[in-house]
């Protein structure tokens, strides 16, 4: 390899793939065998994805009177109810919405009154609204929350943890180390060659055994995180690599194979539904998606969102297609910073509101059904007199879905300054 290709991959590797190390928090619930431990993915919607022309009061008049030239007809949207419809766009999703493999929670999202994205998007992937000294994201909290009891004979599943991307989400940074995969994984092979000598692994198998050792007294070889950090993730890369290629003998190659869209979105799907299927014990995973932020062209039937929802909900079918039977221990929760002022502006778009909408799908959700109290579009009932208010507190879901699909016990101060109310909203029967 040159040199000056080297560098190239070398910052590409350091800069990509964030490893957080630091002490873990012991205290650890009872771990489920391998290949049938619950899974959840997490996808952000960065951008503020619009609520009101994706899940559509398609009934109600003055959603029509408020954007009269890009609302989605009541003749062109996908109805659920006497209340409800999908965006067209949403269709690959109906027939699992009618599975009861779909749910939506409308009026969700923070109590803050913030309309930056970074503060928002701060706010709730540290699950701490207007908080500002957290540090450790709500999926990272869980992780360091319910490491493996090695003394029970619980080993550190190999692929516990997955960003499916090349930064960390900050739902996923702190003290639990996690992965984030480069786009391109296949092309690091060299890059892992070259650093094995220098963080002392030169075999796979001292770095499995490395991993395999208890969690809780990391002590010796851990003395240097940064040594430990370059260790675990070179062996975590290789083992993504061998899981993605099929070589993992547990991998179950004899599924139907599953074609996905075009695009990065579905390819980070597709890498998930493998490791998932595969038996490492891949436990969260998260990937973002931007481009939400319409104040121009958010359209009708066509431009921005119609593109956006189409290539989402295409990708996130195939995917729940792919996983087969292990779709019912695979919880999919799409998040979003904020949602979009109801009423249209004068390029043909919305700008920053305050209530938006969180969807589940897969697992064992109560779906079929849309969620969240819904007070209407009038203006006395909007927040500010112009946003959707947030009527379910986004951190109430995510207790709901820690407790009801992970089957972790929400902790007191595991949301900082606030209880949650994990069974407020019914989503799990």
């Amino acid at each position: 390899m040159k040199r000056r290709n080297f560098l190239k991959m070398s910052a590409i590797t350091s800069g990509a793939v964030c490893l957080n190390v630091g002490g873990f928090n012991a205290a650890a619930r009872a771990q489920f065998g391998p290949g049938d431990n619950p899974t959840l993915v997490v996808i952000y919607l960065r951008g503020g994805q619009d609520q009101l022309n994706t899940i559509i009061p398609h009934k109600d008049k003055k959603y029509y009177e408020i954007r009269p030239s890009v609302s989605i007809k009541e003749e062109n949207s996908i109805a659920l109810d006497d209340q409800w419809a999908f965006h067209p766009a949403l269709e690959p999703l109906k027939s699992w919405y009618d599975k009861g493999k779909v749910a939506v929670v409308v009026n969700s999202g923070s109590p803050h009154s913030t309309r930056s994205h970074f503060d928002a998007q701060d706010f709730m992937e540290y699950a701490a609204p207007g908080n500002r000294t957290v540090r450790d994201g709500w999926l990272n909290r869980y992780l360091a929350a319910t490491v493996p009891d090695a003394s029970k004979g619980y080993g550190l599943p190999e692929l516990r943890t997955l960003a499916m991307q090349e930064l960390l989400p900050r739902s996923l940074r702190g003290r639990y180390p996690v992965l984030a995969v480069p786009n391109n994984l296949d092309g690091l092979q060299e890059v892992l060659d070259l650093f094995d000598g220098f963080y002392g692994g030169d075999e796979k198998k001292d770095l499995a055994a490395f991993l395999k050792q208890s969690t809780n007294v990391r002590s010796g070889v851990d003395a240097d995180p940064v040594m430990t950090s370059g260790r675990e993730t070179i062996y975590g890369l290789r083992r993504l690599q061998e899981v993605l290629k099929g070589e993992n003998p547990e991998d179950l190659n004899n599924l139907a194979f599953q074609e996905y869209p075009a695009g990065h979105f579905a390819s980070r799907m597709k890498k998930l539904a493998s490791a998932i299927k595969s038996g490492v014990g891949l436990e969260v995973a998260a990937t973002d998606i931007g481009g939400w932020d319409h104040h121009i062209g958010l359209g009708s039937v066509d431009g921005a969102l119609d593109r956006m929802l189409k290539f989402l909900s295409e990708g996130l079918s195939a995917f729940m297609n792919d996983l087969g039977s292990h779709l019912d221990r695979t919880m999919v929760l799409v998040c979003t910073e904020f949602g979009r002022v109801c009423k249209e502006n004068g390029n043909a778009g919305a700008d920053h509101g305050h209530g938006g909408a969180m969807w589940l799908l897969g697992g064992k959700v109560n779906g079929g059904k849309i969620y969240g109290k819904w007070t209407g579009l009038q203006d006395s009932v909007l927040n500010q007199k112009r946003d959707l208010p947030v009527t379910t507190d986004f951190r109430d879901i995510f207790a709901e879905v820690l407790q009801g699909h992970m089957k972790f016990e929400v902790p007191d101060g595991f949301f900082p300054k606030y209880k949650a109310k994990a069974n407020s909203l019914g989503l799990f029967a």
